[in-house]
């Protein structure tokens, strides 16, 4: 199994139609059936197994990320933060954070009685699945500060790190030079829209891609302001880095005060970018391996004439829930509201590991929540991908319960998730 296949399957099992909070209250992922045996010890042997845990104490945590960090020097750190633009996966980004963030954290102990520190923001001790931290890795940066994330990149540094190769450097100073001529009002947000509209990252033009970039560039102080500086400026505690100008702010300090009138740090860019120098022309892109799913995803059939249309009164749907789970819908009735029509669902007993059929919905009876009747008032369900029409005029299940009280309205796209909690067999 190649790197390729092993990240499909991993996005595959860590969906989020997977997750579920097991007996210890860990954050795990259910491994679809689809998945082989074959595959997960393919996995296993890359050292990718699914929900593999990892605890930390506060003080093992903090006191190892030191002791990593110490073993990098900068420039290494450096060039592989670069080569993370492009040619390296971006968790090759997190070293130099990382090593910012040992260099300046003060050690530390647990405050006695509190449900975190302030200082680091690690509880007193810290579940992480490190194959889940490793995707998310090569998706993204670790969010800024993120101490047990910065453990495991430190620890993922074996021999050669990368060195950027010239289209990284090209990169860099063409992101540098976006940022330094964006009028001085430019929100964080509005940079980040500025960096994608160049689609100067590989990847296609995910924002969030480029929001990630900036707070690690804030992180590092590169983006800073004089009352909320970056790591290799000044330490700041975790608990004022979470400080935000405004509630619907999701980006920390530095990178949540800064505008683009308060610059870049050039003594900084100097500091730790200025050996690449600029290349004269744009180099040609690093060619990167075509990600290949790990199986062939198969199209449902087109849905035949007489199941097509609006939704009405005696239809039943399948609804996937996740990749080997699908549930029943049956549709009370059909009414308009605000110009849309919406149907009075409810699920069918059963859980099945494949797309039911017809013939499946003979002899059901209605599933209630854990709390009892469930109803929804549906929109979208006949234009919803994995939503799927069955049947139509199917006589109402014989049901010898008292309706649903307070019955909601929502998206069809949500209805797998609350069969979650109708459902025993999809919580785990």
């Amino acid at each position: 199994m190649d790197h390729q296949e092993a990240f499909a399957l991993l996005d595959r099992i860590y969906a989020a139609a997977n997750a579920y909070l097991d007996v210890h209250g860990r954050h795990a992922h259910h491994v679809p059936a689809t998945i082989t045996p074959e595959q997960l010890r393919a996995l296993a042997d890359r050292g990718l197994a699914p929900n593999t845990f990892r605890t930390f104490t506060h003080d093992e945590a903090v006191t190892r990320l030191r002791a990593l960090a110490a073993t990098v020097d900068e420039r290494t750190a450096a060039d592989a933060f670069v080569a993370g633009l492009g040619s390296a996966p971006p968790r090759r980004r997190g070293l130099l954070p990382a090593l910012a963030l040992a260099g300046a954290m003060p050690a530390h102990p647990y405050p006695a009685g509190r449900r975190t520190c302030d200082v680091c923001f690690v509880d007193a001790t810290a579940t992480v699945d490190t194959t889940g931290s490793w995707r998310l890795r090569e998706h993204d940066s670790p969010l800024p500060g993120d101490v047990c994330a910065y453990v495991l990149v430190l620890e993922d540094v074996t021999p050669p790190v990368p060195v950027p190769e010239p289209h990284d450097v090209w990169t860099l100073h063409e992101i540098l030079d976006v940022l330094r001529a964006l009028p001085p009002a430019t929100r964080p947000g509005q940079a980040a829209q500025a960096l994608r509209a160049r689609d100067l990252l590989p990847g296609g033009r995910r924002l969030g891609a480029y929001t990630s970039l900036l707070e690690d560039l804030a992180f590092l102080g590169i983006l800073q302001t004089p009352s909320h500086p970056g790591m290799l400026t000044r330490f700041t505690t975790a608990r004022q880095r979470d400080e935000r100008p405004s509630v619907r702010v999701e980006v920390s300090a530095p990178l949540s005060f800064w505008t683009a009138g308060h610059g870049i740090t050039e003594p900084l860019v100097d500091r730790l970018f200025g050996h690449l120098d600029r290349p004269t022309a744009p180099p040609r892109p690093p060619s990167a391996p075509p990600r290949r799913p790990a199986a062939r995803t198969v199209r449902a059939a087109p849905l035949p004439r007489e199941l097509r249309g609006e939704p009405r009164g005696g239809d039943v749907y399948a609804i996937g829930c996740r990749e080997d789970a699908w549930v029943l819908c049956y549709c009370h009735r059909v009414e308009e509201r605000s110009g849309r029509p919406y149907g009075l669902v409810e699920f069918l007993d059963g859980v099945f590991p494949r797309l039911p059929t017809a013939d499946d919905i003979d002899g059901r009876r209605f599933q209630p929540r854990y709390d009892g009747p469930w109803r929804q008032w549906t929109s979208h369900l006949d234009k919803t991908p994995r939503v799927r029409r069955l049947a139509r005029d199917v006589p109402r299940p014989d049901a010898d319960r008292p309706p649903a009280g307070g019955v909601a309205y929502d998206n069809a796209r949500n209805l797998g998730h609350y069969a979650r909690s109708c459902f025993p067999e999809l919580q785990t």
